[in-house]
């Protein structure tokens, strides 16, 4: 083969091309044998040191003054690790102490003592440094309620009902939270606003050498300013108020099935009765009979006597009303024993075959007054006038009267 002849200038393009050629292969080198550092996908690179801007004066912008240059070289994380710093692992973070909430709620009772849970409820609530706000009571025995509306320090809510569970049975119970933490800062917000303004308006009324117009508009604008400023103090206060005191309505109800003590609807009372008539004649002159009295209350009574045929005496009745009263200074008909009482009475009849009409007083006392039983003895005096023409027109007689009684 024949060997070729290379032009001096194909071998200097031969010589660049080897020089270039192990220049590559010793960099590459040197490369392999570094350990490079990992880069994070997220990670930017670090930002310049920030430069103060120069003014428009030519002064150097004063330290700490964020330039628009080192705002856009701030690195920002990546949206995966602003989730991770702001989440915790085990949940939302919980309420702090800033929040501003308004606690309220009701429950409802059933006991067998109204009365006796209601004056617990109310005893209860004093003693966790709370308030009563109202309160009502119904004491139908058959269907006693009360109500209370109470106010209380918002983190003795949950141990209160927890002590009106063990006291009585507890029906229903609802509580509820509102949260105005944004409401009360708005409202702060706007009362700070409004005083900045009559502070400035204030200034403008003080200024020297303003004309009448000016300062007649400036009282104008105070005064609206004092209103607004009056009425967001008012909200302001009413929401503290709420915030500071929970509300609790608890309403209590007999339970069911309780048997209720039983009502005394009136008390009978019968009884022995001694007539005399004061004027006999040729009658007889004392009668013996008997009575029955219904007592619908401790002053009104009702009074039926009957006295039987004696000798030539036709059977006697006579029905009458009374009323009675007590004194305050002997018990007022208070007292188990010894009750002393006067009364007045209206009424008629038939006496000896006679029509009459009676009317007199008693007095009396009531010896043993217990819940299910009543022992009296009573002396009465009556008139009586008849509607014959013929003598006697009228007669007296007194009574005495011994009764049991017994209510229903």
């Amino acid at each position: 083969m024949r060997g070729s002849v290379v032009s001096p200038v194909g071998q200097l393009a031969l010589v660049v091309v080897g020089g270039l050629l192990l220049g590559s292969i010793a960099g590459c080198g040197t490369a392999l044998s570094e350990s490079p550092e990992p880069v994070s996908s997220y990670a930017l690179p670090p930002a310049p040191a920030p430069v103060p801007a120069p003014s428009e004066s030519g002064e150097p912008a004063p330290a700490g003054q964020l330039q628009w240059a080192e705002i856009e070289t701030q690195t920002f994380k990546p949206r995966r690790h602003l989730a991770q710093a702001t989440v915790p692992a085990g949940g939302p973070p919980p309420p702090t102490s800033r929040e501003k909430l308004i606690v309220s709620g009701q429950v409802s009772l059933s006991t067998d003592d109204v009365a006796g849970t209601a004056a617990a409820v109310h005893a209860q609530a004093l003693a966790l440094g709370g308030e009563i706000a109202g309160e009502s009571f119904n004491g139908d025995p058959a269907k006693a309620t009360a109500t209370l509306q109470l106010r209380l320090p918002p983190e003795q809510v949950s141990a209160f009902i927890d002590w009106l569970a063990q006291h009585a049975t507890l029906e229903a119970r609802n509580l509820s939270t509102q949260d105005v933490s944004r409401q009360v800062f708005d409202q702060a917000l706007a009362i700070h606003n409004l005083e900045i303004t009559m502070t400035r308006l204030q200034e403008l009324a003080q200024k020297p050498g303003a004309s009448l117009k000016d300062v007649l508009d400036v009282e104008r604008e105070m005064t609206r300013v004092r209103g607004d400023l009056e009425r967001l103090r008012a909200v302001q206060r009413g929401l503290e108020d709420k915030i500071a005191r929970a509300t609790l309505a608890v309403n209590i109800h007999m339970r069911r099935g309780v048997h209720v003590e039983p009502e005394v609807k009136f008390e009978l009372v019968p009884q022995l009765v001694l007539w005399h008539f004061v004027d006999g004649g040729a009658r007889a002159q004392g009668r013996v009979g008997f009575g029955l009295s219904t007592m619908f209350s401790r002053w009104f009574s009702l009074d039926f006597e009957l006295l039987p045929q004696r000798q030539g005496d036709a059977r006697s009745y006579l029905l009458t009303a009374a009323v009675q009263t007590y004194s305050d200074f002997l018990g007022g008909g208070r007292r188990r024993y010894g009750n002393p009482y006067l009364g007045l009475r209206l009424g008629g009849g038939s006496i000896n075959g006679y029509g009459a009409f009676a009317y007199g007083g008693d007095v009396g006392v009531e010896i043993v007054h217990l819940r299910q039983f009543l022992v009296q003895l009573e002396g009465r005096a009556v008139g009586l006038r008849y509607d014959h023409s013929f003598d006697p027109h009228g007669d007296i007689a007194l009574e005495g009267l011994l009764g049991v009684g017994v209510p229903f």
